[in-house]
């Protein structure tokens, strides 16, 4: 009789989770205008409290102008970068005709390679069906992706000025305290590696000589905060444009190898150093948490994947009831088994 009702708890308590995990992801899905803003705002806020901590203890600064201050010097980074991107495209769009004058030789060499092999291919066909792609209008949506991704970027500021001039020195819990302790140290460390990966890959593009280095640098920054596939896919991505640009393979060898290097070095190195085992994801976990966030919030929610999921670890971890949540999403759970 008790065991029968033992499980008949736990079937109405597996059911009510799914039943909970469903509702959120339609919330989150639905209300995503307004979510992304606001968790791009709390990052943001995590990232500049340090700035104002400093300014607040070390140059004896009212909080009130210590805010106004970070805020500048995230806007003045900003606007110092922006156009420097926008530089790089632009003139990555006007050598437009070279590229594709570039890709036509070189369709038309694999097309004679396959040729050798008695690979029948209509080389007229491919030609023609290159030509009509909508370059231009892909080069249009790209800007004015560019010019929505600058309003919500305003927006992520006037929402982090609200939640730093709205929070209030109370006294909280431990628990809470701790939850709020790691959270910083995770995002504000990996926004320093990832900068740091960023800035050193761009540096290395640009002293290659390799066409949008800014533009890869800036995609790597943000690719860094995605575990293992993110470092991937930002080395293997400037490989089209350098197959294009260079003659030489021994500049297209150094376009992989010298980010790939980076890469290493402070993703398997340093960041564990700072880190520690405290933020550790499975990469199933990060393979689901990619699907599922990719699904609900885009590209977005692809990059803020692993962050969210580290941030929901370390919340679960402190408390005996999700603890085993938190073991299952850094692989672990048999540990306790």
């Amino acid at each position: 009789m008790f065991a029968k009702d033992k499980e008949n708890n736990q079937l109405i308590t597996v059911s009510m989770l799914i039943i909970a995990i469903i509702s959120v992801a339609f919330a989150l899905y639905f209300t995503r205008p307004i979510m992304i803003p606001f968790i791009l705002a709390l990052f943001v806020r995590i990232i500049i409290d340090p700035i104002i901590d400093f300014q607040i203890k070390n140059l004896k600064i009212h909080r009130a102008i210590a805010i106004i201050v970070a805020i500048f010097i995230i806007i003045g980074l900003f606007s110092i970068i922006v156009p420097f991107i926008i530089d790089s495209l632009a003139i990555f769009l006007k050598s437009a005709d070279e590229y594709n004058y570039k890709v036509l030789i070189l369709i038309e060499t694999i097309i004679n390679k396959l040729q050798e092999f008695q690979i029948e291919v209509n080389k007229d066909v491919i030609r023609e069906s290159f030509l009509s792609l909508p370059f231009l209008d892909w080069a249009s949506s790209a800007l004015s992706n560019g010019a929505n991704f600058i309003a919500k970027f305003f927006l992520v500021v006037i929402m982090t000025l609200f939640l730093l001039i709205g929070s209030t020195s109370k006294k909280k819990s431990a628990t809470w305290e701790n939850i709020n302790k790691q959270v910083k140290k995770y995002i504000f460390a990996k926004f320093l590696t990832s900068s740091a990966t960023g800035i050193l890959v761009g540096i290395i593009y640009w002293s290659l000589g390799l066409d949008l280095a800014l533009i890869f640098g800036t995609l790597t920054f943000l690719l860094n905060f995605i575990p293992t596939i993110g470092s991937i896919v930002a080395v293997l991505l400037p490989l089209p444009v350098a197959f294009l640009q260079f003659d030489m393979p021994s500049m297209i060898i150094l376009v992989i190898v010298l980010p790939a290097f980076v890469h290493v070095i402070i993703g398997n190195i340093i960041e564990p150093k700072m880190f520690g085992q405290a933020f550790d994801l499975h990469p199933v976990t990060i393979i689901v948490a990619l699907i599922s966030w990719g699904m609900l919030w885009g590209i977005t929610g692809m990059l803020l994947a692993a962050p969210l999921t580290a941030i929901m670890r370390i919340s679960f971890d402190q408390f005996d009831t999700t603890r085993p949540i938190a073991l299952l999403l850094s692989g672990k759970l048999h540990h306790q088994l």
